[in-house]
């Protein structure tokens, strides 16, 4: 059962080892408890039930996840994000099971929620933030520490996706588990992942991408040099939509 009660509101407690039941996490969350960008998470569970259907369509998913954005909204972590993210996690990795852990559109979608969350709470996420603030970031976010909490269950989701034939959903899978490995421990998971990212920068042209491949390699101490690029330095948000996470999916609407 998913409670509030717990040191992370919104997620189970005690946290499980591996991916719960969608509808446990669903049923259990106390939705009208917890913030959104635009008041309660109330509504949320009419968003989300119609993912854990297996008849799922594309039109129905995209639909979905069009509305959940107030979780989302402006790349910002809210009190609703957490739930949202292993809900769907969970789903994910009950159809990587059914797909044979190659993805169909559906699941496509999905693993760009979970991407599009990772970004906007790794690492360099939080490193960015904390110049701005003189006491710990941090602990006066609990919102993103729930996340950041979540990070070995959400790992789990996305790994099966790591070798799937479609090269976008396979960087996807990659980028986000990247920064869910960040997480002490998954520790171990870093060498292999290493690999893969040296081999994204050799093909990926996506800024997004490339930033979270060379900040994962630069941080686990692995040599980059003769993998960066010209302006692979160069941070700043007002770029193509085709450096946005997501932003291939929705180019009228950028992050900021």
């Amino acid at each position: 059962m998913t409670t509030t009660s717990g040191p992370h509101p919104g997620l189970p407690v005690p946290m499980p080892d591996v991916l719960p039941d969608p509808w446990v996490v669903l049923r259990g969350t106390d939705w009208p408890s917890l913030g959104t960008a635009y008041g309660t998470a109330e509504g949320l569970p009419r968003v989300l039930a119609p993912l854990l259907n297996a008849d799922l369509t594309v039109e129905e998913a995209q639909r979905a996840l069009n509305a959940l954005e107030p979780v989302q909204h402006q790349n910002t972590i809210y009190e609703a994000t957490a739930p949202v993210a292993l809900c769907v996690a969970a789903v994910l990795g009950r159809r990587a099971e059914h797909h044979r852990r190659a993805a169909d559109k559906v699941c496509a979608l999905l693993l760009g929620l979970l991407a599009g969350i990772a970004y906007d709470s790794d690492d360099a996420c939080v490193a960015a933030h904390q110049r701005y603030f003189e006491e710990d970031f941090l602990e006066g976010y609990p919102p993103m520490v729930a996340v950041r909490a979540l990070r070995p269950l959400l790992f789990q989701a996305v790994v099966p996706f790591l070798d799937d034939p479609d090269t976008a959903v396979a960087e996807d899978a990659l980028c986000a588990a990247l920064a869910f490995a960040e997480h002490p421990d998954l520790a171990g998971h870093r060498d292999g992942l290493a690999g893969r990212a040296r081999r994204l920068l050799l093909v990926c042209d996506t800024r997004w991408r490339r930033w979270q491949a060379l900040d994962a390699l630069t941080a686990w101490g692995h040599d980059t040099a003769g993998l960066a690029r010209p302006g692979d330095d160069d941070r700043n948000p007002y770029v193509t939509s085709s450096s946005w996470p997501r932003g291939d999916r929705d180019p009228d609407n950028p992050p900021f």
